[in-house]
């Protein structure tokens, strides 16, 4: 008896558009061809990094 290939979760996902330098989107392409991943999965890790950051920035700050 064969089992299924298992596959991911499907994630709801909605589109993004935004301005970015020409310069930029070039570095972007290149890194993302060189490491082999998508502009996709670089941009989401780049953003889901940048709000954990954010988040670790506020939780130094003393209370009141």
């Amino acid at each position: 008896m064969e089992s299924k290939p298992t596959t991911p979760e499907k994630t709801e996902t909605k589109m993004l558009n935004t301005r970015i330098q020409k310069g930029l989107i070039k570095r972007v392409k290149v890194f993302c061809a060189e490491k082999e991943i998508t502009i996709q999965d670089f941009v989401t890790d780049a953003i889901i990094e940048k709000l954990e950051l954010v988040h670790k920035e506020r939780r130094k700050k003393p209370r009141l």
